[in-house]
């Protein structure tokens, strides 16, 4: 059984023709229904057109689109330009700090350079003045090693030849019989400002023996006293000789607690004698451990 086959006829085309509009842009028109088609050709806008879209209009149409797709491009446009012009101020900026840094650099090293000289040539100075100070200290001291300090007499009881008085004193001070030759003094003056307090005398002794046994005495009949008042007398040594021998005082309480006999030896060394045994420190740490290991 055959069956009948149906022809479809297809309706024609609809032909799309060119339409002049006398307008500036020209359109697409339907020849059937002489309307314009969703494709509209839009002229080129300036940046006041693309920033005033026509009122109305629908903002998802092409035109409205193409509008903001401008109005981004000529924001981006006048960012980028402001950046650029940034980036020229920071890259000539970034040039000179490049160069006030290599500069920098330049001059860190010479100084690195000139600083180690200097520190290179301080440490010789400072070796040199150490050893040149300690010259100074010793010949110093060795000046003074036959002087004696006296305190305790008042001012002006001297009547105005202190090296008389100190001649004529020490012999009835500490014993006429001790010094059958008299005592010779060289010179004899005052040191400190006037004040409230008698001033210290400081005596040249002739002779170092005498010195010596001056020193002797005034610590074997200490306190010595005179018109009611206390007199002491002492070795004269400068300061820096002074301070070395006082750093044994510590030792010395602990070898007069043992019963052992010692002395200090100029400028600052000890000497002492134990079951026949002669010892000399120079350091104060050294005989402390030698007197801390002896038998009590």
């Amino acid at each position: 059984m055959n069956k009948s086959k149906k022809t479809v006829k297809k309706a024609p085309s609809p032909t799309v023709n060119m339409v002049e509009d006398t307008s500036t842009s020209p359109v697409l028109t339907d020849a059937n229904t002489c309307g314009p088609t969703n494709i509209t050709y839009i002229k080129e806008t300036t940046e006041t057109e693309a920033s005033h879209p026509l009122e109305g209009e629908d903002e998802a149409s092409p035109r409205a689109i193409l509008l903001a797709i401008r109005k981004m491009d000529f924001s981006m446009n006048a960012r980028f330009n402001s950046l650029e012009a940034s980036l020229s101020v920071v890259q000539l900026t970034l040039t000179a700090n490049t160069s006030c840094i290599a500069d920098l650099e330049e001059a860190s090293t010479d100084y690195e350079r000139r600083i180690s000289h200097l520190e290179q040539l301080c440490s010789g100075l400072s070796l040199e003045n150490t050893s040149l100070k300690a010259k100074v200290t010793d010949l110093e001291a060795r000046s003074r090693r036959q002087n004696i300090k006296i305190t305790g007499f008042p001012e002006n009881i001297e009547k105005g030849n202190l090296t008389r008085f100190v001649s004529e004193l020490l012999p009835s001070l500490l014993g006429g019989s001790n010094f059958p030759q008299g005592v010779k003094v060289d010179r004899a003056h005052r040191i400190g400002p006037i004040g409230n307090k008698p001033r210290v005398m400081i005596a040249r002794i002739h002779h170092d023996s005498v010195k010596t046994e001056i020193l002797q005495l005034s610590r074997g009949q200490s306190p010595l006293s005179f018109a009611g008042g206390r007199i002491s007398i002492f070795p004269d040594f400068p300061v820096e000789v002074s301070t070395q021998r006082k750093q044994f005082d510590s030792v010395r309480e602990k070898l007069r607690a043992k019963g052992i006999k010692y002395g200090l030896l100029y400028p600052a060394n000890l000497i002492l004698s134990h079951e026949k045994t002669k010892k000399i420190f120079s350091s104060p740490q050294e005989a402390e451990s030698y007197i801390d290991s002896l038998s009590p």
